[in-house]
């Protein structure tokens, strides 16, 4: 038997806290069959085994025995107090958890994989079911204030005369009818963007003069009308621009808010130039201009003699803006054009043309062909 006043195998260190103050007080507790006592400087109490009651631990924390009255112990010692009061079962998820640290890197990786799958299936799923059930209003806005933003940083008004603009509406409200898809069609100036033709929420169909002018024939144009009519009919632009924003989907699925889809009407043209459609939405937009091609008795092949037209001019528009030796020569070219725009700026841009948001023509082509011959 030890002469200490503490025996040391049924004793161990902790903190006592009166419950009463913040004040923390090192105390050491000696544990035997029916009751428990804690001494430290100006601490002494006894206190009946039965009315201890010790937490269930959480992870590697220290464990916590609550005392009567709001006292409390805290103490490092797991294995002490185990042994000598007994450990009751962790219910708690988290300390199952940090006990399996395999199990926490599973999970770990399962929230990464499950993150991944949401990004690439979840967010286009959600973002075609919001897009489908939009109201018309909503789509209205957003085509307003999208051509609006358009109109002052990329258009100019057209200058086809408004006999040709009528004799292309007229074909295209032709095949809008035979696609069952209402859709207005307008006539921009592209500048600085060139050919190029572009399909915006409130089915609205904008071509550029340059591209009614580069193309051979009228039956071209309504071929790349009739691929835009495939991005109205699935409002790929609107579902852009909900995956591009995470918070206007959340808030529109989640809250019903379709005023954070109208918000976003400044991105359309952010969207349209730079960011283009995925190739998902290009295939099924160019599978939907096949099909109706085909009703209106016409060749896909048409859809592929426009995108060797564009194609070809794009090549041409690229080799003039190659860089060259810096001269005095690339220093005019750097000098204001007469609209007060820089000329390399222009230049640039200038590959911004229907092709640049529109991947893999080669590919395209090479479907058009086929379908043609199907």
């Amino acid at each position: 038997m030890s002469t200490s006043p503490f025996d040391p195998l049924n004793s161990f260190e902790a903190d006592y806290f009166d419950g009463q103050s913040s004040a923390r007080h090192a105390v050491r507790v000696e544990v035997d069959e029916h009751s428990i006592r804690i001494r430290g400087e100006a601490v002494a109490l006894n206190v009946a085994r039965a009315d201890v009651n010790v937490s269930p631990r959480l992870g590697s924390t220290p464990i916590r025995i609550v005392l009567p009255l709001g006292g409390l112990l805290v103490t490092p010692d797991y294995e002490r107090v185990a042994a000598l009061l007994g450990m009751p079962a962790s219910k708690s998820l988290a300390h199952r958890l940090e006990s399996r640290p395999r199990t926490v890197l599973v999970s770990l990786a399962g929230l990464v994989v499950a993150g991944w799958l949401a990004y690439v299936y979840g967010v286009p799923w959600a973002a075609r079911e919001v897009a489908q059930r939009l109201p018309a209003g909503v789509e209205s806005e957003l085509s307003t204030e999208g051509l609006e933003g358009m109109d002052k940083v990329v258009f100019k008004p057209s200058s086809l005369t408004p006999e040709r603009q009528a004799e292309l509406r007229a074909s295209f409200a032709a095949i809008s009818r035979t696609a069952g898809v209402p859709a207005t069609l307008q006539f921009r100036d592209g500048g600085w963007i060139g050919a190029n033709a572009f399909a915006i929420p409130g089915s609205i169909v904008i071509v550029t003069d340059q591209l009614v002018d580069l193309l051979d024939d009228d039956e071209q144009v309504m071929a790349v009308l009739s691929h835009e009519l495939g991005h109205v009919r699935n409002h790929h632009t609107t579902r852009m621009i909900l995956q591009d924003s995470m918070v206007a989907l959340l808030a529109t699925m989640v809250l019903g808010d379709v005023s954070a889809v109208a918000s976003l009407a400044t991105t359309i043209p952010t969207i349209l130039l730079h960011t283009g459609y995925s190739r998902d939405f290009e295939r099924e937009a160019d599978q939907f201009a096949f099909a109706l091609l085909k009703q209106t008795g016409r060749s896909p092949r048409l859809f592929a003699q426009a995108l060797t037209t564009l194609q070809d001019e794009s090549k041409r528009d690229h080799s003039s803006t190659c860089p060259v030796p810096r001269d005095k020569s690339a220093d005019q070219a750097k000098k204001p054009d007469g609209d007060g725009k820089d000329k390399a700026t222009a230049n640039e841009a200038s590959n911004l043309g229907y092709l640049a948001s529109h991947p893999d023509t080669a590919e395209r082509i090479q479907a058009a062909e086929d379908a043609a011959r199907q």
